[in-house]
C-alpha cells in the first residue's frame, strides 16, 4: 500500500491515542483483543474509542482444489490502515495509566502478556480457557536495530512461562532474536539460540581484502572475529599478505593486514590475488580429504573449517580429515616467477563467446577460449579438431 492517510489521522474524542506508523490489514480478531486489553488495564475506567472498522473482507480458497471456478469464500475481514491514520483513543485517565494501557495494545518482542487459551490439543499439558503467562519472541511486524538490519517474520509466537519467568518446555523451534538476550531471558535463548540470514563474515573479508587489493589500497582493515583471525593467520603463513596488526577502537577490535606489493622501475606494482568464497550460508559445500581440490596443481591453496579447526588443504590431507570448503586463494605473489603449462587434447563442444570444452589426453576435461589473434583471422574452430591450451599461473 502507498500513500499516507488523509482522513481519521486527528485525535477527535478522547485525549491520548494509538497511531499508525506503517501500512498493515488488522483483523477483527486484533483489534477487538486490542480494545480488550486496553480495557482491562484502566479497570473499566475512562473511555476508548476504536476509530477502525474491518470492512474488507479477505477470501480464502480450501487446499488441494483446482484453478478457476471463481473466489472463495469470505474467511475473515480486516481493515486496511494506511501510516497517520488514528487506531484507539482513550480519555478520562490519566497519561500514565493511558500510556501503559496503549503500549499494551501493540506488544513487541520481550513483552509479557497474558493470554487465555482458546483451543487445546489433546493429550497435553494445557486445558482450554485456561490463562496463562507467554513472552513474546517472534511478531509479524519488521524490528530495526540499531545496525540497520531489519527482522521480520511470516507469524507471531510467544513461548509460555511461570510466575518466575521460566519456560514451560524442553525446546522452542523457529529463531529467537538477541533482544530477548538484552531483557534477561537467557533460559528462552538457551531453548533456541538465534539463527538469523544475516551477514555472511567470510565473505566480507574476501571481498574487503580483493577491492584493497585491486585499487592498489596497502592496508586493509577488517572485523576481528575468530574465524576471521584463523584465516589471516593462514593468508600471513602461506605469504598471501605481508603484515596483521590488532587495532581497538571504541570496544571493538579491527585487524589492519598489510598487502603484499613489489616496487619496480615504473612503480608498485600490486599482487594478483584471487579470492573466491565457495561454501555460502545458503548453500554449504563439505568435502572429505580425498575429494579436496587441488587449485592451480597445489600452487593455490583451500581453506576448510574441520572438526579439529582451520586449516588449509594440505593440513587437511596430512591429518586425514575433511570438513566445510571456506574459500579458494591463488595468485602471483612477488618473488614468484610466472610458469606456464601446454594441454593438448581434441575439443568436443563449442561453447558461446569463444569458449570451448576440450578433453585431454589423460580424460581430463577442461574450458578453454580463443585468443584475439585467431578471431581476427577468421579461422573456424569446429568440434573433433586437435588443438593446444597454453595455461599460466598469471
Amino acid at each position: 500500500m502507498k500513500g499516507i492517510s488523509y482522513r481519521g489521522n486527528h485525535i477527535c474524542f478522547g485525549r491520548y491515542a494509538l497511531q499508525a506508523l506503517e501500512p498493515a490489514w488488522i483483523t477483527s480478531r486484533q483489534i477487538e483483543a486490542g480494545r480488550r486489553a486496553m480495557t482491562r488495564n484502566v479497570r473499566r475506567g475512562g473511555k476508548i474509542w476504536v476509530r477502525i472498522f474491518p470492512d474488507k473482507p479477505v477470501t480464502v480458497r480450501p487446499t488441494e482444489t483446482r484453478m478457476g471456478s471463481g473466489k472463495g469464500s469470505p474467511e475473515y475481514w480486516v481493515a486496511v490502515v494506511k501510516p497517520g491514520r488514528i487506531l484507539y483513543e482513550m480519555g478520562g485517565v490519566a497519561e500514565n495509566i493511558a500510556r501503559k494501557a496503549i503500549s499494551i495494545a501493540r506488544a513487541n518482542i520481550g513483552d509479557v502478556i497474558v493470554a487465555v487459551i482458546k483451543e487445546a490439543v489433546p493429550n497435553m499439558p494445557l486445558e482450554r480457557s485456561e490463562v496463562i503467562r507467554a513472552v513474546i519472541v517472534r511478531t509479524c511486524k519488521e524490528l530495526k536495530r540499531d545496525n540497520g538490519m531489519i527482522i521480520r517474520y511470516d507469524d507471531n509466537a510467544a513461548v509460555i512461562v511461570d510466575q518466575e519467568g521460566n519456560p514451560k518446555g524442553t525446546r522452542i523451534f523457529g529463531a529467537i532474536v538477541r533482544e530477548l538476550r538484552q531483557l534477561n531471558f537467557t533460559k528462552i535463548v538457551s531453548l533456541a539460540p538465534e539463527f538469523i540470514m544475516g551477514r555472511d563474515t567470510i565473505a566480507d573479508i574476501i571481498t574487503s581484502i580483493r577491492n584493497a587489493d585491486m585499487d592498489r589500497k596497502v592496508t586493509v582493515r577488517i572485523a576481528s572475529t575468530n574465524i576471521t583471525e584463523n584465516i589471516v593467520k593462514i593468508l600471513l603463513r602461506e605469504g598471501f599478505i605481508e603484515n596483521v596488526r590488532k587495532h581497538q577502537e571504541s570496544n571493538k577490535y579491527f585487524l589492519v593486514l598489510t598487502l603484499r606489493h613489489r616496487r619496480n622501475r615504473k612503480g608498485t606494482y600490486r599482487t594478483i590475488l584471487n579470492l573466491k568464497r565457495i561454501s555460502r550460508p545458503g548453500l554449504r559445500i563439505y568435502s572429505n580429504y580425498q575429494r579436496i581440490p587441488r587449485i592451480l596443481g597445489g600452487m593455490g591453496i583451500v581453506i576448510l573449517s574441520t572438526s579439529r579447526g582451520i586449516m588449509t588443504d594440505r593440513e587437511a590431507r596430512l591429518e586425514r580429515i575433511g570438513g566445510e570448503i571456506l574459500c579458494y586463494i591463488w595468485g602471483v605473489l612477488p618473488g614468484m616467477k610466472e610458469q606456464k603449462w601446454i594441454h593438448e587434447g581434441l575439443i568436443t563442444e563449442s561453447l558461446p563467446n569463444g569458449m570451448f570444452r576440450v578433453r585431454l589426453d589423460n580424460e581430463n576435461m577442461i574450458l578453454g577460449y580463443v585468443s584475439g589473434k585467431i578471431r581476427r583471422s577468421f579461422i573456424r574452430i569446429l568440434p573433433g579438431d586437435r588443438v593446444k591450451i597454453e595455461d599460466s599461473n598469471n
